[in-house]
Parts: structure tokens; C-alpha cells; sequence
């Protein structure tokens, strides 16, 4: 538009057509199914259940929470599911697994930290700190995703130019 005026009058003739090309434009479909498909890889737990003490000696994060409302029996697959993505995760970046805590300094927590509402977040990284939640419901599926969250936020926090896991 020549000037502000010429843009006002446009937006007042076409305001019907300009607000329903912004409703299209604002449909976007859902990327992830309503359920995760079962997981097909290594199994590297031997078909077992993973102990907590087994996870961190593994692994070696700062700490490991569970919400409230993670029942005991959910808790002992949310564990083997994350046992298992964060193993796929360092065979693929083929790091050891220990690199995947950061250091120790990445906390991990299943459904503790979340909140609800409309729409709520399916995982996040607390940057202030240094923690992944996982949600209850649907934060299966996650957990890599939010990993690159966590080695960014690493990476300016500690003001390196390159990654403790040597890329």
C-alpha cells in the first residue's frame, strides 16, 4: 500500500475476506497422532524392568521426579519407555549414554511440572532449571525433542562454543 490511509480503506472494503483467509490460514492439522504407536527397536532392557538405581547409573541425572498423580504402576513404565527413547537417542548421536545428562546437571521429571488447560504443552525444558518434563498424558514421545532444548540451553548457559559431547 502507497500509505496507511490506502491500507485502512482496503482492510474496511475486505474485512469479511480478510478475516476468513485468516481462519484458514490459523486450521492447522495436528502433526502427532492421537496415541503413540508401540515402540520397535533394541531392546536394550533385556524385556526387564529398569530400577531407578539402574537408570542413574546409566544415565547420571541430577534427579528424577514423578507427579502426584503418576501411579505406581505408570511410573515403572515411564521409566523402561524413557530408559529406552534416551537409548535410541545416544545410539544415534552415538554418544554414551552417561553424555546424555549433560554432565548431571539435566533433571528429568514425568508429569510433575506440567500444567493443563486448553491445549497444554505435551513436554517442556525449564530452562531456570535445567529440567525435562514429560507430561502424564501425552509426553511420550518427547523427550528427544526436548534433549535439544536442554544441550542449547547448555551450550548458552555455560557460554561454550561447542557441546560437552564433542559436536
Amino acid at each position: 500500500f502507497y500509505d496507511v490511509k490506502e491500507a485502512r480503506d482496503y482492510r474496511s472494503a475486505n474485512l469479511n475476506e480478510l478475516e476468513q483467509s485468516l481462519a484458514r490460514l490459523k486450521e492447522v492439522p495436528a502433526i502427532r497422532a492421537l496415541q503413540n504407536e508401540p515402540r520397535l527397536g533394541i531392546d536394550y532392557r533385556g524385556n526387564q524392568n529398569i530400577t531407578p538405581q539402574e537408570f542413574n547409573d546409566v544415565f547420571g541425572f541430577r534427579g528424577v521426579e514423578f507427579g502426584n498423580w503418576v501411579e505406581q504402576g505408570r511410573r515403572q513404565s515411564d521409566l523402561n519407555e524413557a530408559y529406552d527413547a534416551l537409548m535410541d537417542l545416544s545410539k544415534a548421536l552415538a554418544l554414551p549414554p552417561a553424555a546424555l545428562s549433560l554432565n548431571g546437571e539435566l533433571g528429568l521429571a514425568f508429569g510433575a511440572r506440567g500444567r493443563g488447560g486448553v491445549d497444554p504443552a505435551k513436554a517442556h525444558y525449564e530452562a531456570s532449571h535445567v529440567v525435562i518434563n514429560l507430561t502424564k498424558e501425552k509426553g511420550a514421545g518427547s523427550l528427544a525433542h526436548e534433549w535439544w532444548h536442554a544441550l542449547d540451553n547448555y551450550l548458552v548457559r555455560t557460554n561454550k562454543p561447542e557441546s560437552p559431547l564433542g559436536f
